[in-house]
């Protein structure tokens, strides 16, 4: 089976761009394909937005609504806002929600809770989250080695 690496591969398969660096990929039917275990991706991908330098944007919103299963009425609910309000945040795609950081604290803090049950984990998001991020947009990056599938 051929095998070749890349060093800078951007997927958006989370409906955003996430930049891996060191992907293996392998040649099947003709064409090349990353060899990612996407399972275990996308949980880094959930640690990663947690302590993302910038505001969180609708695709992420609608990444870790759609991760954790949720319809658009749970997920308002659990966040004390209307279902309108997460139509608008997603439909925002790949600019800033603009939410209250309140809100999106709410957010960040309960994907974590939800990644790791470890109380001084969240006491360090907590601490980090203390003021909101200035930056608007950073990428994502991830180090591929360890997802190969």
């Amino acid at each position: 089976m051929k095998t070749k690496v890349l060093r800078r591969y951007v997927d958006n398969i989370a409906g955003f761009p996430v930049v891996l660096n060191n992907v293996e990929f392998v040649f099947l039917r003709g064409e090349w394909v990353p060899k990612i275990n996407y399972l275990h991706l996308d949980r880094e991908i959930l640690k990663q937005l947690v302590y993302y330098q910038g505001r969180l944007t609708g695709s992420h919103i609608r990444f870790i609504r759609r991760h954790f299963k949720m319809t658009l009425k749970t997920f308002a609910e659990r966040f004390c806002v209307s279902h309108v309000a997460v139509i608008k945040w997603e439909k925002k795609q790949n600019k800033p929600t603009d939410m209250a950081w309140g809100i999106e604290k709410d957010i960040r803090m309960f994907t974590q809770s939800q990644i790791s049950k470890k109380p001084k984990e969240l006491a360090v998001l907590y601490s980090f989250l203390e003021v909101a991020p200035k930056q608007k947009k950073v990428e994502i990056i991830i180090n591929a080695i360890k997802f190969a599938a």
